[in-house]
């Protein structure tokens, strides 16, 4: 009766977890477009700008 229980459980529990993963999208992107993507994303421009800046700042500061 008890492995009976963990059976059925072990099903339910399979069960949800496809149904859970089921909902989403699946997008295949090319490499090129994710790091097309990742490079204008406007975060790590911002990131970009002020690492450049700091970057001057410190070839400055050795000269």
């Amino acid at each position: 009766m008890r492995n009976r229980i963990i059976v059925i459980g072990a099903i339910v529990l399979i069960g949800f977890w496809f149904g859970a993963r089921a909902n989403r999208p699946v997008i295949k992107t090319s490499k090129s477009e994710t790091a097309r993507r990742i490079w204008n994303d406007p975060h790590a421009r911002r990131g970009r700008k002020k690492l450049g800046k700091k970057i001057a700042k410190a070839a400055h500061r050795r000269h």
